[in-house]
């Protein structure tokens, strides 16, 4: 490399002096093109800021066209975003909404932290316009976020300004309004993007107003008169008006009448002025289009200049046969790193089908492992419930822990595998806590007896019956952190503590702790043990060996739920363990103990057909459907449903999605070609992440993932055969 790079410079160098014109004259063109180029788009900018959207999707369009030509990814970049800032405000939302995401995909593959902010903080104003305030607020948070993570304060200013309006005009918060507004204040004396801006006259204009609203009228006053003194200085007469009208709005509130249209008259003036200005551009406009005109007339000359160079050129042969050697050296060079870099994209390649091969074997390997151990589970609750003898009893809860312990081991390696691939997601449910941990205890019973351990739930009485958060996930950390204090103690007892810590109107926040008295952990090791595959040696002798991975799910899944766990623990002694939660208050009243009677009450009526491919699995949900007084028929394939569903009237339909030929998906959609009306819940051993991606899309009004609560099993069917009907529960 260093050898070609030196007759790289010796290319240079010849060409410099022996044809310097001939350089010149590639750079003037290059440089002139770029320039009309980059004035264009600074223009179109700049009509964007002060609303002439028509004009800027002109301009906008011509430098894509020009980006496009020379593979220019940081212009596509520059025309993508004002074409998306234009569109929403002509009318047209799906096109800007397009552009908006093409802004953003391009700076992701730029890499440009900064322009990614921008795209972040311009897909919240679509959101706005649209009204979606959650969606609007989640990309102003996450451009404030990325700009805080890459240290950069004064990209900061756009997404607070931008969450303090959301505040201040959709939500009616002038407190949280004026911190932000404030914050974005504060970031303009130390931001260079800032200056010559109009959003610094927007911040201004919008502190005049809250803080008006807040009764604070001198600092209304003064930043209303920062605001007029900056736009007056910049022309930026739409902020005036802005102004003005606010103003008088405000004034007439109040009551001062007098005031109010005094301020109406100065917004008429301004409008007046905006008007006027509108033509002028117009004017500038043609001038513009007059000045690229010319540009191409000195392209044209450069061009001819350049053929007469290049005639000049021919008559020195020394000079291109040094030329074109140099050239074959800097031929092979390339030929060299072309070949690299395919190697390189081979890897990579070879590197993305290998995570895509891991993630399709954990989705197969789920659905493979949690389809027999429904069968199991279930059967052995079902026999359960039945009259027999002790000793078969006892077979039957050995089985059904079993059962219980695989599924909480397969829990734990899928959900390994999704932190490992990033794809862990946080659901939001409405779920009662208190029937969760007695379940989870309820399942513990028989690990319980079998190491001769007690234990005892102390739950407080103030907790909200219905919380909002992801229960699949906390369910995952107490069975891990109670089974863990089953295996470390023998003969002992163990303490389950639930209490609400604190709570606002929306917020409650919940502290979990787990404490036991068993073999504890040394000091040396509390780190330790939340490590992958972790195996603590010294260890109850009656205990079975585990996997290691237990506290490093819990600790996984605490940390994406924005919390933490923490541990005291002295050896011989036992081990406490704790974490707190925020969970948001169900909207909903708080429901009575017998809302799951009434639940199944509404559909013991109802006629269901059971669509699966395992004889086994029909059995078992047919038996549970039998028990809860639903009748039931099964097929087991999809076109068998197809035919049953035209031949006889269900209710509801419970679709296996993994199956031959036919998967659920494509049953159902057959389904919805002749029949909208009919409930269709898919239940699945797949898991929740793989079926919620999907189930909207084919209209499937709700899912059960296998083994399931038989409570969470009645609401699910209620909510999906009454939907119609506006039922809550």
């Amino acid at each position: 490399m260093i050898f070609s790079a030196r007759y790289f410079c010796c290319i240079l160098v010849i060409l410099s002096i022996q044809n310097s014109m001939f350089a010149q004259g590639i750079s003037a063109k290059d440089k002139l093109q770029l320039d009309s180029i980059d004035k264009v788009a600074s223009r179109a900018f700049s009509l964007c800021q002060k609303s002439k959207y028509g004009e800027a999707v002109k301009m906008a369009k011509e430098v894509l066209e020009y980006a496009k030509s020379k593979n220019n990814d940081s212009l596509k970049g520059r025309a993508y975003s004002i074409l998306g800032w234009s569109y929403p405000m002509l009318g047209e939302h799906a096109k800007g909404l397009n552009y908006l995401l093409m802004t953003k995909d391009i700076y992701v593959k730029l890499k440009d932290t900064t322009r990614l902010i921008f795209a972040d903080n311009d897909l919240g104003i679509y959101y706005r316009d649209l009204d979606s305030m959650r969606v609007s607020n989640t990309y102003f948070e996450k451009a404030m976020h990325l700009a805080k993570n890459y240290k950069n304060n004064a990209m900061r200013l756009y997404p607070a300004y931008n969450l303090g309006l959301n505040f201040l005009e959709f939500e009616k918060d002038n407190e949280r309004a004026v911190e932000y507004l404030e914050l974005a204040a504060s970031l303009v004396k130390t931001s260079k993007c800032a200056k010559n801006n109009r959003i610094v006259a927007d911040i201004y204009e919008a502190l005049g107003y809250v803080y008006y609203k807040l009764k604070r009228k001198g600092d209304s006053k003064a930043y209303y008169e920062k605001c007029l003194e900056y736009s007056k200085k910049h022309g930026y007469l739409e902020v005036i008006s802005m102004v003005y009208w606010s103003k008088s709005e405000l004034y007439k509130e109040e009551g001062e009448y007098e005031k109010a249209n005094e301020m109406l008259y100065k917004y008429m003036d301004v409008n007046d002025s905006i008007i006027k200005v509108t033509n002028y551009e117009k004017v500038k406009e043609v001038e513009a289009e007059y000045f690229i005109k010319e540009n191409k007339s000195k392209l044209e000359f450069i061009k001819n200049e350049k053929k007469m160079q290049e005639v000049a050129i021919k008559k020195s042969k020394g000079y291109n046969f040094i030329l074109i050697a140099l050239s074959l050296v800097l031929f092979l060079n390339m030929c060299w790193i072309f070949k690299k870099n395919k190697a390189l994209r081979s890897a990579r390649d070879k590197a993305e089908s290998l995570s895509r091969v891991k993630s399709e074997f954990y989705s197969e390997i789920s659905h493979e492992l949690r389809t027999p151990l429904y069968a199991v589970i279930e059967l052995s609750s079902l026999l359960l419930r039945e009259n027999i003898s002790v000793k078969h009893k006892e077979y039957l809860e050995s089985l059904k822990f079993s059962g219980n312990h695989l599924m909480s081991l397969i829990n734990n390696v899928l959900q390994l595998n999704k932190v490992e691939s990033g794809t862990m997601k946080v659901q939001r449910l409405e779920f009662d806590l208190k029937n969760l941990i007695s379940n989870i205890i309820d399942s513990l019973e028989y690990a319980l007896r079998d190491s001769n351990n007690s234990i005892s739930l102390k739950y407080g009485d103030n907790i909200p019956k219905l919380l909002v958060g992801d229960s699949l996930k906390l369910s995952q950390v107490l069975i891990n952190l109670i089974s863990n204090a089953i295996k470390f103690t023998n003969d002992g007892h163990i303490d389950v503590v639930i209490n609400q810590v604190d709570e606002t109107e929306s917020v409650s926040k919940i502290y979990f702790k787990v404490s036991d008295d068993g073999l504890g952990i040394p000091m040396e090791k509390k780190e330790q043990v939340f490590e992958d595959f972790y195996q603590e040696n010294h260890k109850n002798t009656t205990s079975y060996k585990g996997t290691g991975l237990g506290l490093s799910i819990v600790k996984r899944i605490l940390t994406a739920m924005d919390s933490s766990i923490h541990m005291v623990s002295k050896e011989n002694e036992g081990a406490t363990l704790f974490f707190e939660l925020a969970f948001e208050k169900s909207t909903k009243s708080n429901l009575p103990v017998t809302v799951y009677q009434n639940q199944l009450e509404q559909i013991k009526d109802c006629h269901i057909l059971i669509v699966d491919d395992n004889k086994i699995n029909q059995l078992v949900t047919r038996k549970i459907l039998d028990q809860l007084g639903i009748k039931s028929k099964t097929v087991d394939s999809g076109l068998k449903a197809i035919n049953m569903v035209q031949e006889e009237d269900f209710d509801c339909i419970l679709m296996d999605l993994h199956m031959p030929e036919l998967d659920g998906y494509e049953t159902t959609k057959l389904i919805r070609s002749f029949n909208q009306n009919i409930a269709i819940v898919a239940l699945t051993a797949a898991t929740s992440e793989e079926v919620e991606s999907k189930i909207h899309f084919y209209d499937i009004n709700g899912y059960v993932l296998k083994p399931f609560m038989i409570d969470e099993f009645v609401e699910t069917l209620n909510k999906a055969i009454h939907r119609s009907e506006g039922h809550l529960f």
